[in-house]
Formats: C-alpha cells, sequence, structure tokens
C-alpha cells in the first residue's frame, strides 16, 4: 500500500479538516488548494445540492470539496483501486459515504455505458493527467451528451477547444500553470457565465 499524504479542505463544512491522499502514484496530483478555492468561489450557490461527477478523481480532493459547499451527491471515477479505496475512508471518515459513488473505470468508456450519470449531474469535473490524450476523448463524449456545465482543469499550454458538441467554452480562468476551462450548453452561454 502506498503510504498517505494530505491535503486541506479549503471551505464549506469541512473547512480545514484534511483528506488522505495516496502518495507515490506516478500520475496522481490533487488539485492545489488554491484551484480548488478559486473553482468553488466561480460556482458559488451552484454547488449547493448539486450532483458532481468527479472524472478522473485521483485523490478526490474536488469531489471531498463540492460535498463539503453542500452537493447532494459525488461519483468519483477512477481507474486506480488504491485512489477509489482511499477516497472511501475519507467518504466513511467524514460521515458521508452515502452521498458518495465509487467507480473503478476508464472515464472514456464508462461514460459510453453510462451517459446518464453525466447528463443526470449538474457538474462535470474532468482532471485527466496532464499529458493524457484520453481527455479529449472523454471532452467530446461529455459534450455530445450536453450536461449542465463541464469544467476541466488543465495545463495551461494545453489549449481547448472552444466547442465540443453542443457545448460552448463560456470561461478559461488561469492559477499558474493550471487552467480551469468551463463549458455550458450553447443555449445557456449568454444567461450563465
Amino acid at each position: 500500500m502506498a503510504k498517505l499524504a494530505e491535503t486541506r479542505i479549503t471551505g464549506g463544512d469541512w473547512r480545514g479538516r484534511r483528506i488522505a491522499t495516496p502518495r507515490g502514484l506516478d500520475v496522481l496530483r490533487p488539485t492545489r488548494g488554491m484551484v480548488r478555492q478559486a473553482l468553488f468561489n466561480i460556482l458559488g450557490g451552484e454547488v449547493a445540492g448539486a450532483r458532481f461527477l468527479d472524472l478522473y478523481a485521483g485523490a478526490g480532493s474536488v469531489g471531498f470539496e463540492a460535498l463539503s459547499r453542500g452537493a447532494s451527491r459525488v461519483t468519483f471515477v477512477d481507474r486506480g483501486r488504491e485512489s477509489l479505496r482511499v477516497i472511501g475512508v475519507n467518504a466513511d471518515s467524514f460521515g458521508c459515504r452515502d452521498r458518495v459513488e465509487l467507480v473503478a473505470a476508464d472515464a472514456v468508456p464508462w461514460l459510453r455505458r453510462r451517459p446518464t450519470a453525466a447528463v443526470e449531474a449538474d457538474v462535470c469535473y474532468v482532471d485527466a493527467p496532464y499529458q493524457d490524450d484520453e481527455m479529449l476523448a472523454a471532452l467530446q463524449v461529455l459534450g455530445d451528451l450536453a450536461p449542465p456545465l463541464i469544467v476541466c482543469e488543465h495545463h495551461r499550454a494545453r489549449p481547448m477547444p472552444d466547442t465540443l458538441g453542443t457545448m460552448a467554452a463560456v470561461r478559461t480562468a488561469h492559477y499558474g500553470l493550471t487552467d480551469l476551462t468551463m463549458y455550458r450548453p450553447q443555449d445557456r452561454e449568454k444567461t450563465n457565465p
């Protein structure tokens, strides 16, 4: 078993509490606290009561941040069983296991098998390893499904498309080498930045 590291929740009911994160996994890079805090400041009240889909969940820090800020449910999807095991341990320690679904799967095939999971989500968060070419395939599948909001965390040097199926990029926020690009259905883009 890999050693555990910790990261802190930046806001909401669990602000300041620590979540364990797997250490030593080659592609695991928990989203920095500054980026998580900025993301949830942008989303504001949209998180309360939301169904949140965390693709490439890794350490689960974004999904737990969503739960802390009032999301009703988070589905964590990751191919790493150790990552999902640690997410489950954290869910138990926070007393929110009933609000968490753990899915051991590759994101793209899972989205194709379970499209309703994305369609029914209020926020779909995509944070693939920065060099993973599968990320664009996951975004294309999500773009065709058109959930209310897709947020993609990516390296600043990696440009994102302006559209994904029926979705349009409505905002890109920069945090050092990390960018957050947000997509909404094109008919909603003018009313919900």
